[in-house]
């Protein structure tokens, strides 16, 4: 088997931007994942990864890397290496519907690319969307409005605090935090959601779903800032009760957005201080930065059940909480030795 590995941001999506023009959370994150499901992904099929010529020293393993040209279009360069391979995996943020152009793109090539389908990818990729999706099926989120949709208005002042974020944001940084409504009102943007602040532990959960299997990885918690809520990694897995707790959450989430996940999918929750406080926060129709956490507490290969080469129950093969990662790709496990993502 041959697959096609392509992470938008070292794999030339920015060729055209000067390095320092891109954030450095997006390049270290981008290539903390690409480096782990390369790797992965190499040990079991044959891997062609594009990347940009700047970032050509990474250590990423694969079987054959292609440098992009920044003087070719872009999307045609990925799609006629794409189009040599069995199937493709892409790692690419929402924002500016960046990952679905990506998924449309190869596969209007005749690219099998292993991700949802065009309806789950919409939904899950629009935090508005899901956020309708999911209230509207009676699965704990916050509740929201945006500068149309103000439904929930009334019940949004019996909260304290508040979250404004792109509707289809990337991770934390463009999120910003109220502690008075009519100040996060006048903060929201037509292309932002407006949503009530809710305490809890943050945690996330991934599934891993191939044409046949799905099945959810374990649970680990998520490392805020406190007061800009950047990611700063995260530990895991977590206990038992609260594993149980999030795979439940998470699978009613699942079963409430359109047909059909497949892929990687990354479920952000919170989890309070009983069941009934649990709540999704966001859908990532795409691989996370956990990747680099999980792939060191499980048996097996991860990547590899996506083609039904590896199937069945997960096992997990570190203790609670012996895993800890930063966002770059370094991992801790047993408090002891440190590994890179790869």
């Amino acid at each position: 088997m041959r697959i096609f590995v392509g992470e938008y941001v070292c794999g030339g999506g920015l060729a055209n931007e000067s390095v320092d023009q891109i954030p450095a959370s997006l390049r270290q994150e981008g290539a903390a994942m690409l480096s782990a499901v390369a790797s992965d992904l190499t040990d079991v099929a044959e891997t062609v990864v594009p990347l940009d010529a700047r970032f050509e020293s990474l250590p990423i393993r694969s079987t054959h890397k292609i440098l992009i040209d920044p003087s070719v279009p872009f999307w045609n360069q990925w799609t006629e290496a794409a189009k040599t391979c069995d199937a493709a995996i892409v790692v690419a943020p929402e924002s500016d519907g960046i990952l679905a152009k990506a998924v449309a793109i190869l596969r209007a090539g005749g690219v099998d690319v292993i991700a949802g389908s065009g309806d789950f990818l919409r939904v899950a990729s629009d935090k508005y969307l899901t956020a309708k999706c999911l209230i509207g099926a009676g699965v704990m989120h916050p509740i929201y409005m945006t500068v149309k949709d103000r439904k929930f208005y009334d019940e949004l002042r019996t909260h304290e605090h508040f979250v404004v974020k792109p509707r289809d944001g990337c991770g934390t940084k463009e999120l910003k935090r109220f502690d008075s409504l009519d100040d996060a009102c006048n903060g929201l943007g037509d292309h932002e959601l407006l949503q009530a602040w809710m305490p809890g532990r943050a945690a996330s959960i991934a599934m891993v779903a191939s044409a046949k299997h799905s099945v959810f990885m374990p649970a680990v918690s998520q490392q805020l800032c406190d007061l800009t809520c950047e990611y700063a990694g995260g530990q895991g897995p977590l206990d038992d009760d609260a594993q149980r707790r999030a795979a439940a959450l998470a699978q009613r989430a699942i079963a409430a957005l359109p047909p059909t996940v497949r892929g990687f999918v990354g479920l952000d929750l919170l989890l309070g201080e009983r069941p009934s406080e649990d709540y999704v926060i966001e859908i990532n129709p795409r691989l996370t930065t956990s990747y680099v956490g999980i792939r060191r507490m499980i048996h097996g290969n991860v990547a590899a059940r996506l083609f039904d080469l590896e199937s069945g129950p997960v096992s997990c093969s570190a203790s609670v909480e012996a895993v800890r990662w930063t966002p770059d790709g370094h991992v801790w496990v047993d408090g002891g030795a440190i590994e890179s993502a790869s």
